[in-house]
């Protein structure tokens, strides 16, 4: 078994599209232009509080719980970049 995460291209395309989606509740203010390469920190100024509540909101929105245990700063630098960690550490509902 590898180390290495497998992300499914559709459901990493339908993480960035929700991230997009929820980026003008959680920052309360509208973000017309987000796409995948929209950086969290310098484009839109979110802090570590914000990009917290992104990911349960993330959790809300996909119905699945989301392992954070190695989520880090680097994983919030893109919409990108979070939406490649959530689809490769949505937990099954099983556990």
């Amino acid at each position: 078994m590898s180390d290495t995460i497998t992300v499914d291209p559709a459901l990493r395309e339908h993480v960035v599209e929700t991230i997009c989606a929820l980026l003008p509740r959680v920052l309360k203010r509208e973000v017309p232009d987000a796409s995948e390469s929209t950086t969290l920190m310098d484009d839109l100024g979110m802090s570590s509080t914000t990009g917290l509540e992104l990911v349960l909101e993330l959790e809300d929105r996909l119905e699945r719980e989301i392992s954070v245990e190695d989520l880090g700063r680097d994983d919030f630098e893109t919409v990108g970049t979070l939406a490649s960690y959530v689809a490769g550490n949505l937990l099954d509902e099983e556990d």
